[in-house]
């Protein structure tokens, strides 16, 4: 008889990576707002490069899913995300790696289930309105589930969008199968970090004023990848993939959770 694994959901944390690292997204003011603009720096190739960061936005906004896949440059592959928004959010969440050390974590409804290999599927939950998660003083250790949950796909390209000072064409390149233009973006971090969730995992890396990006865009407007190294930091990066949109997400329950206690 294999021996039973008890682990409590909000232990478990995601893989270093995401610690540390992590990426946001973009907004739809720049080409049009004044002040210190690509226009006024003469640079009318940047300052029109600035509308496809806008239109990305706003093609993401038109969608209501995706597949996201979180890691750095390095190690591309640690983390694949379903998520779907609007009337009935709910996501799945799977770390890589080995098999045997796979964590699981979806939101169905109102709860966040955590289970996976690691933990001998075994399978336990929260409300995402337990009052613990929104509680620093609470001594409750959340792990991974308010940065899960924080995850707004459309609201953290707003964010990044917003913070984006320059935009440079770079030619057209083949991204994991999909025809894509690449574009370097110079991001005041400040103002990006001021746009995302308070819980966001793009919050995670520490980043010097300016921080260079390279974005790749699809023929439909859509983000293909994001990507960027922390200068001085040597190995510390962070590449977000996004895949299958509008492809309909379906998380499954699993049978037999059990609440956290």
């Amino acid at each position: 008889m294999e021996p039973v694994v008890t682990v409590e959901l909000m232990c478990l944390p995601l893989p270093a990576l995401v610690r540390p690292l992590l990426v946001g997204a973009v907004v739809a003011a720049l080409a049009g707002c004044s002040g210190d603009s690509a226009t006024e720096k003469g640079d009318a190739a940047a300052y029109d490069n600035a509308d496809v960061v806008a239109g990305m936005t706003d093609a993401a906004a038109e969608q209501d899913s995706v597949r996201l896949t979180l890691g750095t440059k390095q190690s591309p592959d640690d983390i694949a995300i379903d998520t779907t928004w609007g009337s009935e959010p709910a996501f799945r969440a799977l770390t890589g790696g080995d098999p045997a050390q796979q964590i699981d974590v979806r939101r169905v409804g109102d709860r966040v289930y955590l289970g996976g290999e690691l933990v001998g599927h075994q399978w336990t939950y929260l409300d995402i309105d337990d009052p613990r998660l929104a509680d620093p003083e609470s001594g409750f250790d959340a792990g991974p589930v308010p940065t899960l949950l924080d995850i707004d796909v459309v609201g953290d390209l707003e964010a990044l969008e917003s913070a984006v000072t320059e935009a440079e064409a770079e030619g057209r390149e083949e991204i994991d199968g999909v025809g894509s233009e690449r574009y370097t973006l110079t991001v005041d971090s400040q103002a990006w970090f001021d746009g995302l969730g308070e819980d966001s995992m793009y919050r995670a890396m520490d980043l010097p004023e300016t921080v260079t990006m390279d974005l790749y865009v699809d023929d439909d407007s859509l983000p293909v990848r994001l990507a960027y190294e922390v200068p001085g930091q040597d190995g510390a990066s962070a590449q977000i993939g996004f895949s299958t949109w509008g492809t309909p997400v379906e998380v499954t329950e699993p049978a037999r959770a059990k609440p956290v206690s």
